[in-house]
């Protein structure tokens, strides 16, 4: 059964929520010389490609990003081209062949600016939910710095809520921390499925969509159906 096309999760002028895993799970971003190379493709292609991130944060086996882009097929090409870049170099460097991104990425679309900052803080809390570092701030690559200290990140446009946090930007990166602080001293481990899901935001948005994400993957369960009797006829089951 072939996966559902990204046109049937996505569609032009979304914003979207992106992870993908290392093959079988390896640990092959745990350098900080992957890390930087994943960046440094991401930074390379996104203007081409039309692509804005407003967040980011590359664990040690896999990688999360949210932003926003016009075009879907160029949304679609742009992680095609940087992930197989991505592969080429990193085989190159370790002299190894074969798979470095399992399967395809996942993309949520998100609906509202308010569920958009639930995943931001969700990605820039991630390694912390992993037990990897202490606190946010002590992760390199993520977008905690560029909100919470005012860091400068090539990467990362502001996301539109985060302008809305107060009228400097000593007074919205005061703001981003006491959003982080909170969810640290109250729920930071978050378990929501930001990264499993095809949709985040309103229940009956997401029921909406899920509803018709549902009929499609019936239709395409029909016509694979059909397309199997014509090539190999009925299945005889003993």
């Amino acid at each position: 059964m072939p996966s559902l096309p990204r046109q049937a999760l996505l569609e032009d002028n979304s914003t979207f929520h992106v992870t993908w895993q290392c093959h079988n799970q390896d640990w092959l971003l745990e350098s900080s010389w992957a890390k930087q190379i994943y960046y440094n493709l991401l930074l390379k292609y996104k203007d081409r490609y039309g692509i804005e991130f407003y967040s980011y944060c590359l664990m040690d086996n896999h990688i999360h990003l949210s932003g926003r882009f016009g075009s879907l097929s160029l949304f679609s090409d742009f992680f095609r081209v940087v992930n197989s870049s991505f592969a080429r170099i990193y085989n190159k460097e370790k002299r190894r062949r074969g798979q470095v991104v399992m399967d395809r990425f996942k993309s949520p679309r998100i609906q509202t600016d308010e569920y958009l900052l639930n995943v931001m803080l969700y990605i820039d809390l991630n390694p912390k939910r992993a037990g990897k570092v202490s606190h946010p701030r002590n992760n390199l690559f993520s977008s905690y710095a560029y909100y919470a200290q005012g860091a400068e990140d090539r990467l990362i446009r502001a996301a539109p809520w985060y302008l809305g946090l107060g009228k400097t930007e000593e007074e919205r990166q005061k703001a981003y921390q006491r959003l982080v602080e909170d969810i640290l001293k109250n729920d930071w481990k978050e378990t929501r499925p930001y990264s499993s899901v095809p949709f985040i935001g309103n229940p009956d948005w997401v029921r909406k969509k899920t509803e018709k994400l549902l009929r499609i993957r019936q239709e395409q369960r029909q016509r694979w159906k059909v397309r199997y009797r014509e090539k190999f006829g009925s299945i005889n089951r003993v």
